[in-house]
């Protein structure tokens, strides 16, 4: 089984329709209102839907990913100059007006590793720039997703997607049936995403020297936290 995007990569934006439209829509807006200067970085971009949408609206966006064959398909689709890297590449980066990691991003991220990936992200920001991203809570990891199983019957791919309970999060196991010709291939990829809660993110931002910080919850109870985090200096 494969560890991290690869195979879902051709179909992702399909699998995130509507969906993935309203994730652009919603990054968009709070650029506009947070962004101290039209440059900035959408990390774990994926297949680009936010990062189109950002240049779309007048922003000088780059993404970036970890996985090639996201990037070669966000490449494909155009709009957008595009990286491979992590969040802690972003450091590479310099005098950004804003950084944007969304769905999830962070919840790929192990607990040890936020301050390294968080400072990162500060030292790519202008003084003013905001960092903006959301996360999946403890409720919606456990409770939503839990140990349930979700899928997809179309035509063209189907699959299912396992979901199994650990200590510090959920193990997400997804097995895939593509079309091909007159037969299916099947191929599983396996994701984790780690538990973090409001109170160790808002202390991992703080000590890489952010202020300024804002939460906004979704839902009752909530499942995902939006957060954004200002570098001080403006």
């Amino acid at each position: 089984m494969k560890n991290g995007f690869s195979f879902a990569a051709e179909f992702y934006e399909d699998l995130m329709g509507k969906e993935g439209d309203a994730w652009a829509k919603k990054t968009v807006s709070a650029v506009r209102r947070a962004a101290v200067n039209p440059r900035g970085a959408d990390v774990g971009c994926g297949t680009g839907k936010v990062t189109r949408a950002l240049c779309a609206a007048g922003f000088d966006a780059v993404g970036m990913d970890p996985s090639p064959e996201m990037l070669s398909e966000a490449m494909r689709l155009g709009g957008a100059q595009y990286v491979l890297g992590s969040m802690k590449d972003a450091a590479k980066l310099r005098g950004l007006g804003f950084v944007t990691a969304v769905n999830d991003v962070v919840n790929y991220i192990r607990p040890k590793d936020l301050d390294k990936n968080f400072a990162a992200v500060f030292s790519a920001l202008a003084p003013g720039g905001a960092f903006l991203f959301d996360l999946s809570t403890e409720y919606r990891l456990r409770q939503v997703i839990g140990e349930n199983l979700f899928g997809e019957d179309g035509e063209e791919m189907s699959y299912l997607w396992f979901n199994r309970q650990k200590k510090d999060g959920v193990l997400m196991e997804l097995v895939y049936f593509v079309k091909r010709g007159g037969t299916y291939e099947r191929e599983e990829e396996s994701f984790f995403e780690y538990i973090h809660t409001e109170e160790e993110v808002i202390a991992a931002l703080s000590r890489a020297g952010f202020k300024k910080i804002k939460t906004a919850r979704q839902g009752s109870p909530a499942e995902r936290l939006f957060f954004r985090a200002v570098r001080p200096g403006r």
